[in-house]
């Protein structure tokens, strides 16, 4: 006896993983602009990441983006808002290790209206799902400063758990800054989607 599968609903142009405010799609080359150049000399959107501390300029993007194109350990995509189809920032998971199933997250919400509106905590969901359901991965990590504790409370409330503190291991602002790990293994997801209502 056959099974039938369920219908996925079908998706507009690009859309690769779509939640209710916002869908993944890949990363293209004409998501090299200077908005996008802009949020990263942005100290406001670099704030509580490793890039930002040098000057980016449109050779760095060009550059990052061929060696990312062509890249089977790292996957990124663009964050688009479904209102209006409008790039509002990117995530990415790698280098992911192949052999050992593991991943690294990183998001980057560089439009200053999304941010604080529940955009990064939809968008992380989707990425894992993806990593997990899709990629066959068994575990996904994360560095985040410590101090930044929004960021922090987003990934504990998507499952994800502290697994150490590097203390001084950032530099910002004059000073050193400790960064949490923290992971969510296959297992952990695996019961979290099966205690959601259907």
């Amino acid at each position: 006896m056959l099974s039938v599968l369920p219908v996925r609903p079908r998706l507009s142009s690009g859309e690769f993983i779509a939640g209710s405010q916002v869908y993944l799609r890949a990363f293209r080359a004409e998501d090299l602009t200077e908005r996008y150049l802009g949020w990263l000399n942005d100290p406001e959107a670099t704030r509580y990441m490793e890039s930002g501390i040098f000057p980016s300029t449109m050779r760095d993007l060009e550059s990052f983006y061929q060696r990312i194109a062509v890249s089977r350990s790292d996957v990124l995509m663009a964050v688009i808002d479904k209102g209006s189809g409008e790039h509002i920032g990117n995530m990415k998971l790698g280098p992911i290790q192949w052999v050992h199933r593991s991943a690294i997250f990183g998001i980057m919400i560089g439009e200053k209206r999304f941010r604080g509106r529940g955009v990064g905590r939809e968008a992380t969901r989707l990425m894992v799902e993806y990593g997990f359901d899709r990629l066959n991965l068994n575990r996904i990590d994360l560095g985040v400063f410590a101090e930044h504790e929004a960021g922090v409370r987003c990934y504990q409330k998507l499952g994800f758990k502290v697994e150490g503190r590097l203390r001084q291991d950032l530099f910002q602002d004059g000073e050193y800054k400790d960064r949490l790990w923290m992971g969510l293994l296959r297992s952990e997801y695996e019961r979290r989607q099966m205690g959601k209502p259907k």
